[in-house]
């Protein structure tokens, strides 16, 4: 006997087969994996120091991210996802037109440079770099990035005014400077034409004096010396500024060497020159330090460029000593060359003046007292003067007084 089941399940009653879900399961995975993008993309958006963006044809923000909101004023990105158009923010709306249209033909657009204005009106230039493209429902986006460019215009304005300015300055000097080179020729042509003929007046005086055109009474003699000392002092005044000169222009144009007694054919004459200041301000000349003998040294060097370097220490000596001073001057023989000083007694020049000395337009303060008159190249033209005749200057310091001394080379330099 065949027992039959109490219960056989109907097809219809039986479970029904466990197939995966392979569509479902596609799609939720990308539905993570557009999640995950757009989270990535979010992140990189907000992480961005500059604006960046997505706007539709229409105007309106898709995206924008924090450091857009911030720039243009706004609360945050969803405050700006509602603005209707972006054209608000345009200064002229004409230039979101131009825009448009240079995205539209060209496809891209990079750097281009607009004038937009923030939620309180404010404005500043803005510098766009953006493409043009279709999404997969066929609609017209631009995505791009935008920053702020005004100060870097501002300094690049400034800059530009800086280089016009300077290259005015520049011409301006080369205005001034070839002017100055014609005054600097005109003076040493004036200053040169001007010293032949007082040496010639001078000497004329002189025979005067020595009675070759007759005698003279007393007080015509007397006059004749006068001018004689006048004239001698325009003559070393014309030298001075003849030297001066040629310093400030840089060169010594031409320096003839030529033997010379350094006391009867230098020193004598200068002091002739500056007999009146000397007499008038009670001046002793002092030979404590040893006197220059005439006729027995002689120098091969230049006789109005080393007249110039004792005028202009004599002048000092005058200027500085004051009333009353004492003035000596003196030499050594050191073989090869000369050791010379000219001394003044009076208040030492202070020590953190000195370095100045022998500098162009270096003026120094003695006793606190003014600034003297002059353009302060006196020192700094005997220096060059001494060191085209292989010598050097210096200063130095006495408890009395001051004192210059300088090198000069025998032989030929």
């Amino acid at each position: 006997m065949v027992m039959k089941p109490e219960h056989q399940a109907r097809p219809s009653e039986s479970a029904a087969p466990q197939v995966p879900d392979v569509n479902g399961s596609r799609v939720s995975s990308c539905l993570e994996h557009l999640k995950a993008m757009e989270l990535k993309f979010k992140r990189f958006l907000n992480a961005s120091q500059d604006m960046r963006f997505i706007v539709n044809r229409k105007g309106s923000f898709i995206e924008i991210n924090q450091a857009g909101a911030d720039l243009l004023g706004y609360d945050s990105p969803e405050e700006m996802l509602q603005l209707e158009s972006i054209e608000r923010l345009f200064q002229d709306p004409e230039d979101l037109e131009a825009l448009r249209n240079k995205l539209e033909e060209d496809g891209y657009i990079k750097d281009y440079e607009v004038e937009l204005k923030r939620k309180d009106g404010s404005r500043f230039i803005a510098s766009i770099t953006a493409n043009y493209w279709f999404d997969t429902n066929g609609g017209v986006s631009y995505e791009g990035l935008l920053t702020d460019v005004s100060e870097l215009r501002h300094w690049q304005t400034a800059f530009i005014e800086a280089e016009r300015q300077n290259r005015e300055l520049s011409e301006s000097e080369d205005r001034i400077r070839t002017l100055n080179e014609h005054i600097l020729q005109m003076l040493m042509l004036m200053s040169h034409d001007i010293r032949g003929p007082l040496v010639s007046i001078g000497a004329t005086l002189k025979l005067l004096l020595r009675g070759a055109y007759g005698k003279m009474d007393e007080s015509v003699t007397n006059t004749v010396k006068d001018l004689l000392s006048r004239v001698s002092q325009v003559i070393g005044v014309a030298e001075d500024f003849l030297g001066k000169a040629q310093s400030v222009d840089g060169s010594f144009s031409r320096m003839d060497l030529e033997t010379l007694d350094l006391r009867q054919d230098i020193i004598d004459p200068v002091l002739d020159e500056l007999s009146n200041d000397i007499e008038q301000q009670g001046i002793l000349i002092d030979n404590f330090f040893g006197a220059i003998p005439g006729g027995t040294i002689p120098v091969h060097t230049n006789k109005i460029w080393l007249k110039a370097v004792f005028r202009n220490l004599f002048k000092n000596a005058i200027k500085y000593g004051g009333k009353g001073c004492r003035i000596a001057f003196g030499f050594q023989d050191h073989g090869s060359h000369y050791r010379l000083n000219v001394y003044n007694s009076g208040s030492p020049i202070p020590e953190e003046h000195r370095d100045r000395l022998f500098t162009k337009f270096g003026r120094v303060q003695v006793d606190g007292s003014p600034v003297r008159d002059g353009i302060g190249l006196g020192l700094y033209l005997i220096k060059e003067i001494i060191n085209k005749h292989g010598g050097t200057i210096w200063y130095e310091a006495r408890p009395d007084g001051s004192d210059f001394v300088f090198t000069i080379a025998k032989e030929k330099v």
